[in-house]
Order: structure tokens, then sequence, then C-alpha cells
């Protein structure tokens, strides 16, 4: 991995983390400082980011951690649908056994940290849940993408979602992912592989249309909330 390549991973993972502000500057003497690079490759990242859409460049001002927007947002979850539908519906046409001994782990890691949550005495996810449960979300959508065996669907697919995730790390909250989210989402990852491993596209794409309507409504209605209550929604 060279430098630059290095600076695009640690500044992404901290967008993606939700550690930079919504609308914060992000500074290349500062951040070549926390990475260990000259402001070259963090320069250069900076570019990257920005031809992703994950951060925004402004002339002559610098470049700026996305805001959430939530018509766009809303947006987006509608091209996750048909996008990520139609990957489910072709991971059970062309199944393979590798990848539904995968998608079954993955979800048997999702029922670990349901489980541990339900034992909590708070009724929600810790700090570290929340962590393990968006990594658990990520691998098992990954591997969905895979299964597709569709790489220029997988290539649109993973633009569009990264920009979504971001978007929706600004509100990283433990408090989001209750006891009654986690359960009713390994149920639908369950009936998902089950559909997938049966070889039926219809019903997989079907599941998954459910599961981001699902998602859009939660969201959405989270992040308005939180505007109405004076925080940015734009």
């Amino acid at each position: 991995m060279n430098l630059a390549d290095k600076s695009y991973a640690y500044i992404r993972k901290q967008l993606f983390s939700g550690v930079f502000q919504p609308g914060s500057r992000l500074v290349n003497r500062t951040l070549a400082g926390e990475i260990g690079v000259s402001v070259i490759p963090v320069r250069e990242a900076l570019n990257r980011l920005a031809s992703e859409g994950l951060v925004d460049q402004i002339a002559g001002e610098g470049v700026f951690v996305r805001v959430v927007d939530c018509d766009e947002l809303d947006q987006m979850y509608v091209l996750r649908d048909a996008l990520e539908s139609c990957a489910a519906s072709e991971a059970a046409a062309q199944r393979t056994v590798e990848h539904l001994l995968r998608l079954e782990a993955s979800l048997a890691e999702a029922w670990e940290i349901a489980g541990e949550i339900l034992s909590s005495s708070n009724g929600h996810a810790t700090h570290q849940q929340f962590d393990r449960w968006l990594e658990n979300e990520l691998q098992f959508h990954a591997l969905l993408i895979e299964a597709a065996q569709n790489k220029l669907l997988a290539r649109v697919i993973n633009e569009q979602r990264a920009i979504c995730e971001v978007f929706e790390s600004q509100r990283n909250r433990p408090e989001i992912l209750t006891v009654e989210i986690a359960k009713l989402t390994c149920e639908g990852k369950a009936e998902l592989v089950q559909a997938i491993e049966a070889g039926d596209a219809e019903r997989a794409r079907q599941l998954v249309s459910a599961q981001i309507q699902r998602g859009r409504r939660f969201m959405l209605a989270f992040l308005r909330s939180e505007s109405e209550n004076g925080l940015d929604c734009r």
C-alpha cells in the first residue's frame, strides 16, 4: 500500500465511523500529521474521495465533510432498492455452496450480536455492539453483491452505497439499534438466505426491497426528527 492509499484508507474509515463532523473542513496538514505522511498523499486521497462523492471539494475554500441532505438520502434509498434487489435476485440465480456458507456464517454472527443486545439491561446496543453490527451489515451485503457474480452491478452498487453510508454515519448512535430492530433484521436475513438457497430469485428480490424500504423509512424519520430538534438535515 503506497502513502496515498494509506491516507485514503484512513480518511475513508474516519468518514464511515462518523468521527469527522458534518460540514467540518478536512485540513491537509492536520491529516498528514495524524497519518504520519506528507501533505501530497493526503491531497491525492482527498481528490479521490471527492471524485467518489464522499466529501465536498470547494475551489478556493478546501475540502469539507458532506452534510446530510434528507432528499438526497431518500433518492439514494430508491436507487439502492433498484440495484440491491436486482443483486439479490441474481445471487439466487447464480448461487454457489461457497457463497451460501459465507452468508450463513455472517447471519450467525448477526444473531450472536442480537443475543448480546437482548441480554443488555437498556434494551439497545452498546457502542461496541453497534460497531460490530455495522461491520456485519457491511459484510453481509458485500457477500450478497459478490454472490450475484456481476462485476458491473457490483461497482455501481458499491459507489452509491458508500455515499449513503457516510450520510448515515453522521447520526451514528447505538440507541437506534434496539432488540426489536436487531431481531427483525436477522429474521429478514434468514428468509433471504433461504430464498437464495432455494433459487427463488423473485422472493430474494422482494425480501431485499422490503428490507431497504424499512431502513429508508426508519432513517429518514430519525433524521427529520433530529432536524425538528434543531439539528441540520438539509
